[in-house]
């Protein structure tokens, strides 16, 4: 049987890669305060990490992912991949990694291409089968204020 952990070289050098990128300032406009919070979750994450705080950036980073927030999502993933602040898992990894990608977010669909090859069938089965549910969970969360509430 194969190495069934990636060498994370690659995958490591996109995340810092990317790090890099998302870590420029940038200018938003405050339209809507939900992206402007969700944005600013994010940085946080981005700076724990930055700093070497994996643990506190792999925190911020599930609570931007949990709201919905697809490149939270990868990022998770790749956490996952490397065991940065959460435990290695290429089964989570492929499960947030998947969210992400069914959300059309490119990178997390060349991520799981690379990531494919150290999970089998199964397991990569079940990953997606709990990024179905993450997803149910993340959309319950998002519009549980449109429910009424029976008294």
């Amino acid at each position: 049987m194969n190495n069934t952990q990636p060498s994370g070289q690659d995958l490591e050098q996109q995340l810092n890669n990317i790090l890099d990128f998302v870590t420029q300032p940038t200018n938003h406009s405050a339209d809507d305060n939900s992206d402007v919070s969700e944005q600013t979750t994010l940085n946080k994450a981005l700076y724990y990490l930055k700093h070497n705080q994996a643990p506190l950036a792999a925190k911020w980073m599930r609570l931007t992912a949990m709201a919905g927030n697809h490149r939270a999502q990868f990022y998770l993933g790749l956490f996952f991949v490397k065991g940065q602040g959460v435990p290695k898992s290429v089964f989570h990894a492929a499960a947030w990694l998947s969210l992400a990608s069914s959300q059309g977010y490119e990178p997390a669909t060349a991520a799981l291409d690379d990531l494919r090859k150290y999970i089998d069938t199964k397991r990569f089965k079940d990953a997606q089968c709990y990024a179905a549910s993450l997803y149910e969970q993340i959309h319950q969360i998002q519009f549980a204020h449109l429910v009424p509430k029976n008294d």
